[in-house]
């Protein structure tokens, strides 16, 4: 099966690779590969067709990890404070997907404490007493 599924992400790749060609569309031909065919795949599972959770899983958080790097490039600095709840909301929203939501209520209410955490540290944020939090959060992916 996970050859399949390799041979039609493929073939979707080299698809959208040649609409982008066709028409100037600016979307990335691997992401929307993989968001095809997960979406596909979970139409499946949904429906008892396909039963592997593990690689929807996968896809789905590929998808996530994407999903992240393209808003990450385009959001102000300031706003970076919010990349954890950002990123575990579309987490849980993915989860939910796959598993249905009435295991997410928790991981819910963990999602509110943490967004409205995120938002009094960037309340503060130019305060000089919490610059170093909101500078350590914002910087999360720095190197340094």
């Amino acid at each position: 099966m996970l050859a399949l599924i390799l041979i039609i992400i493929t073939s979707l790749f080299l698809v959208i690779l040649g609409i982008k060609k066709i028409f100037s569309i600016k979307v990335c031909a691997l992401c929307g590969s993989i968001v095809l065919t997960w979406i596909g795949l979970l139409l499946l599972y949904r429906t008892g067709y396909f039963r592997d959770a593990v690689l929807l899983g996968l896809l789905m958080g590929q998808s996530v990890t994407g999903l992240y790097y393209a808003v990450d490039k385009r959001v102000m600095p300031a706003l970076r404070i919010f990349t954890l709840p950002f990123f575990l909301t579309v987490t849980v929203t993915f989860y939910g997907a796959i598993v249905g939501n009435d295991s997410t209520m928790l991981p819910l209410v963990v999602l509110l404490v943490l967004w409205v955490s995120a938002y009094i540290v960037f309340a503060y944020h130019n305060d000089p007493g919490k610059k170093s939090i909101s500078d350590a959060v914002m910087n999360c992916c720095e190197d340094k």
